[in-house]
C-alpha cells in the first residue's frame, strides 16, 4: 500500500512555510508536518520533543534494547501503563493481538525455526509500539499548543487539525484518496520481512492461538490497513487482523470489532500469488 501526503504547501517564501521535519528512527523514516508557520524557537522545541520521544521509546519500551526498562522487566509506571494498554488490546481482540509472544517471534527471526509452545512469556510490543510512538509524539506536540499536525513514521500516520491550506489532511489508501479528521491509520503486511523455509514462505506475524508463523499463500490476508481514533489501537488491530490468516477469519474479526467501534475501518487485501 502507498500512503502519501498530498503536500500543497504554501509557495510564499521560506519564512511562511509550515515546518517539515524528517529523519530516521529505529530504522524507519519519519515525516512530521506542522500546519502553520513557526518561529525559530518553536522549531527547536518541536525537534527536541521528537528526539526525546524516540529516546524514551528506546530506553523504556524497546525489547531489542537489552538495557530498556521492558527488557530488564522493570515495572516502572511507564512500563506498567503500556502493558496495561497492550493487555486491553489483547482482551478487545480476543487474543489475536498478544504482546507476550516475544520468545517465539525472536527465535523464529534469529534462527528460522518455528517456535515451540513451551517458551516462557516475553513481552514484544512491536505490534503496537510504532502506533504508540506516533500517538506520543502527536500528544506531546499538542500539549505544547501545536494543533495542526501530521505525524508519520514507517508508513503509519496520526493527524489532528487541518492542512495549512485549511482543508483536511489527505492520504492514499490503495490508491484512493482519504481525508483524515483527527484520526490514525496503520498498516500491517507481509511485504517486508519474509523467510523461505522449504517450500513455504513465512512472515514475521504469529498466530497467537496456534503459535504458527503466518504463511504467505493464496487465500490468506497479505495486508491490512486500519483507521482508528489512535495509532496504537489501529496498529494493534491491523496486527491482530493479519494474524487471523485466512480471509474468512479476517473479515469475521473486522466485523466483530466494528460492532463495538463503528468508527473503525478496515481495508483487507489478498494478492494473487
Amino acid at each position: 500500500m502507498r500512503l502519501a501526503l498530498f503536500l500543497s504547501l504554501l509557495l510564499v517564501g521560506c519564512a511562511k512555510q509550515p515546518l517539515h521535519l524528517s529523519g530516521v528512527a529505529h530504522k524507519h523514516p519519519y515525516h512530521i508536518h506542522v500546519g502553520h508557520p513557526l518561529s525559530h524557537k518553536e522549531k527547536k522545541e518541536i525537534s527536541k520533543i521528537i528526539d526525546n520521544v524516540f529516546l524514551e521509546i528506546d530506553e523504556t519500551y524497546n525489547h531489542w534494547n537489552p538495557d530498556s526498562e521492558l527488557s530488564r522487566a522493570l515495572l516502572t509506571p511507564k512500563v506498567e501503563a503500556i502493558l496495561s494498554l497492550a493487555h486491553s488490546f489483547y482482551d478487545l481482540t480476543e487474543g489475536w493481538y498478544d504482546p507476550t509472544l516475544g520468545g517465539p517471534i525472536k527465535t523464529f527471526k534469529e534462527t528460522g525455526n518455528l517456535p515451540s509452545k513451551s517458551m516462557p512469556v516475553t513481552y514484544d510490543l512491536d505490534g503496537m509500539l510504532k502506533g504508540f510512538t506516533i500517538d506520543l509524539i502527536l500528544e506531546r506536540l499538542f500539549q505544547k499548543g501545536y494543533q495542526n499536525l501530521y505525524v508519520e513514521w514507517g508508513g503509519d500516520i496520526r493527524i489532528c487539525g487541518n492542512h495549512p491550506t485549511g482543508r483536511f489532511w489527505r492520504v492514499l489508501v490503495d490508491d484512493e484518496p482519504l481525508d483524515l479528521i483527527d484520526a490514525a491509520l496503520a498498516t500491517s503486511g507481509c511485504q517486508e520481512q519474509l523467510w523461505d523455509i522449504g517450500s513455504h514462505t513465512y512472515t514475521h506475524i504469529i498466530n497467537p492461538h496456534t503459535l504458527e508463523m503466518l504463511e504467505v499463500k493464496s487465500g490468506h490476508v497479505h495486508k491490512v490497513s486500519v483507521l482508528a481514533p489512535t495509532c496504537a489501537l489501529a496498529d494493534a488491530l491491523a496486527t491482530a487482523c493479519m494474524a487471523c490468516g485466512s480471509l474468512e477469519s479476517a473479515y469475521a474479526f473486522a466485523k466483530k470489532i466494528k460492532k463495538e467501534y463503528p468508527e473503525v475501518e478496515f481495508w483487507i487485501t489478498s494478492y494473487e500469488l
